[in-house]
């Protein structure tokens, strides 16, 4: 949907990856996450405009997660706003999630410890990103995460069915291409195919680029306060055969 919009000329539009390597907003929004979902939300500020417009201030459309999951809030905060509820099999939209998002957080393995170690920024990344999972999901393990994604995902409809004024919502079938869309915005049909940018294949690709530019960085930054070339190149092909 984001590069549906951006064809549209609603771009810049966000999407999760635009704020994956932004550690203040990533705990912002984690945050402000714990405000909405947490058990200890009482004395926790909602987020509101004034959030919202330090988040996605630059951008004229938003889509995907974690933004997603401030639905209500975000359609409060800017009435005028037009929304798109995707809809699609929730058997398929499971399986394609469980394979795919719910492997990015709660990871403890000697290789993420490892790079988490090596380089304290990108620990404190998962750490955020975890902390916005935890939230949502109610969970504190990728098992906990795929018991609990379908209620959330139920849960996530109702709650936007239930703030959207009359006529600010289309709820667009996945497949359906261009024209309800287009009728929605009123634009014109363009002479391209829909794009269709997420597929599982896609997505894995992306994960492993990301925890493979994680090492990356870790190793660089380790290299930098190494001062022997020995020690790097040793401890460089260790780090590759963890990526393995």
């Amino acid at each position: 949907m984001q590069a549906a919009l951006e064809i549209l000329g609603y771009g810049p539009v966000t999407h999760g990856r635009c704020i994956i390597f932004n550690i203040l907003e990533l705990e912002m929004v984690g945050e402000g996450l714990k405000a909405k979902y947490s058990a200890d939300r009482i004395g926790r500020k909602p987020f509101g405009r004034q959030e919202f417009d330090q988040l996605v201030g630059n951008y004229r459309a938003v889509t995907d997660g974690p933004f997603c999951h401030f639905g209500p809030e975000l359609m409060a905060a800017y009435p005028e706003a037009k929304v798109i509820l995707v809809e699609r099999d929730i058997g398929s939209w499971f399986e394609s999630y469980k394979n795919t998002v719910c492997t990015i957080p709660f990871r403890h393995s000697l290789q993420d410890r490892v790079v988490n170690f090596l380089n304290p920024d990108i620990g404190r990344q998962r750490k955020a990103s975890d902390a916005m999972f935890q939230a949502v999901f109610d969970a504190s393990s990728q098992e906990e995460m795929v018991a609990h994604c379908r209620d959330v995902y139920r849960q996530h409809y109702l709650e936007i069915r239930k703030a959207a004024r009359p006529g600010q919502l289309l709820e667009y079938k996945l497949g359906s291409g261009w024209e309800p869309l287009c009728r929605f915005l009123g634009k014109p049909v363009p002479d391209i195919p829909f794009p269709r940018k997420n597929d599982n294949a896609t997505f894995q690709g992306k994960i492993t680029s990301y925890r493979s530019l994680f090492a990356m960085r870790a190793l660089e930054k380790l290299a930098m306060g190494l001062a022997g070339a020995v020690a790097v190149v040793v401890t460089m092909r260790y780090m590759m055969m963890l990526l393995k």
